[in-house]
């Protein structure tokens, strides 16, 4: 039990030193790339403030960088550590009084499982909730403002457009929103309005944007709607420069669409995939996020049982080449990865299937190497 928590501390130990030294390098190179930006957005208010803006800005990105990079430090963590054993013959002693290697490195093993546990629960429950503070630019003030993707709803056909959008209050500055004919009104109709926001569907009201100040007035909007127009924009009575338009498009599909979907959790993203609002090659991009995130745990533990063996070989020529042929190895699994992602993208193979074929190769591969093992 000693040499157990004495594997977990160096585990820990070193598995910080990694994260700091990374991120801190990560740090300098953002901040001497961005320093202006903070400058210009702090003004006048000092350094203290200054400190405070840097300080939070890189908090939240702390915690998006360990949601990409927390699986590979964990590995390299093992790595390095599993070295450092070896090169102060600590394992010997315990191989000598006839302690299978895999007990005695079973420590290790559950730690860097707990630390993908860990990991799967900060991408599920912390990331959807800060996700508007990965697009928001250095300094803080008017730092969520981003440049709007125009999309279409396919349900309705209604595309929505504007000059900018705010990610952290959902809202649209400059918003237009087209209404097709003759399926929602009798000639095309534009919508515009100083700002749009989303709200998402509560009880019988479904989801939809609030516009305020909107023209064409919504007394000459009236007679333009068709029925299904009627079914689709929800004019209030007592505030009649306002109507609010139901779809199922959310504030973060029109920004970025090509990333934003990978900082929703799993029960958001089975929405959106079920979400009528979306076209088919939509819908098959996500289909292929989703599997790989359900396929990634399973491919962290599989990389715990190809690095275990690979650098504590039973006839191994020394450390330096166990860790190359190890890292050659890992690098290997990993293009097998982006491969199959991008036969996936490209609809070559089926979205399921290429994101669970790097689990099938990569765990016939680790349970060859399981003999491996010196003993």
């Amino acid at each position: 039990m000693t040499f157990d928590r004495y594997l977990l501390r160096s585990f820990i130990h070193t598995f910080g030193v990694c994260f700091v030294a990374t991120f801190g390098l990560v740090i300098v190179i953002d901040l001497l790339e961005n320093l202006d930006e903070f400058l210009k957005g702090n003004g006048d208010r000092g350094t203290a403030a200054l400190l405070k803006s840097i300080a939070e800005c890189y908090t939240y990105q702390s915690i998006f960088f360990l949601d990409r990079a927390g699986p590979a430090l964990t590995i390299i963590s093992l790595m390095v550590l599993l070295v450092l054993l070896q090169r102060s013959g600590e394992l010997h002693p315990l191989l000598a009084a006839g302690i299978p290697m895999y007990r005695v490195l079973a420590p290790l093993i559950l730690a860097t499982s707990g630390v993908f546990f860990l990991l799967a629960l900060n991408q599920e429950f912390v990331v959807p909730r800060i996700a508007h503070a990965a697009f928001e630019t250095r300094g803080g003030g008017d730092a969520t403002r981003n440049d709007v993707e125009s999309f279409t709803d396919h349900s309705t056909g209604i595309s929505i457009n504007g000059d900018a959008i705010r990610l952290s209050t959902r809202t649209i500055d400059k918003a237009t929103f087209f209404l097709p004919s003759p399926r929602l009104a009798n000639d095309i109709t534009i919508l515009e309005a100083p700002t749009a926001t989303f709200f998402p569907a509560s009880g019988s009201r479904p989801a939809g944007w609030l516009l305020r100040d909107v023209s064409p007035a919504p007394a000459d909007l009236r007679a333009r709607l068709t029925d299904a127009g009627r079914e689709a924009v929800y004019f209030f009575s007592k505030k009649e420069s306002n109507l609010f338009v139901a779809s199922s498009v959310t504030a973060d599909q029109l920004c970025q669409r090509s990333s934003s979907y990978s900082f929703l959790s799993t029960s958001e993203l089975l929405q959106r995939i079920r979400c009528p609002a979306f076209g088919l090659v939509s819908v098959h991009r996500l289909v292929l996020h989703l599997h790989a995130r359900l396929a990634q745990p399973l491919l962290n533990i599989i990389a715990i049982f190809i690095v275990v063996p690979l650098m504590i070989r039973r006839e191994s020529p020394g450390i330096v080449a166990d860790s190359a042929l190890c890292g050659f190895v890992l690098a290997s699994l990993f293009a097998v990865v982006q491969g199959s992602q991008m036969l996936g993208m490209n609809q070559f193979v089926p979205a399921d299937l290429a994101a669970w074929i790097p689990v099938v190769i990569g765990g016939s591969v680790s349970a060859w190497l399981s003999g491996v093992i010196r003993t």
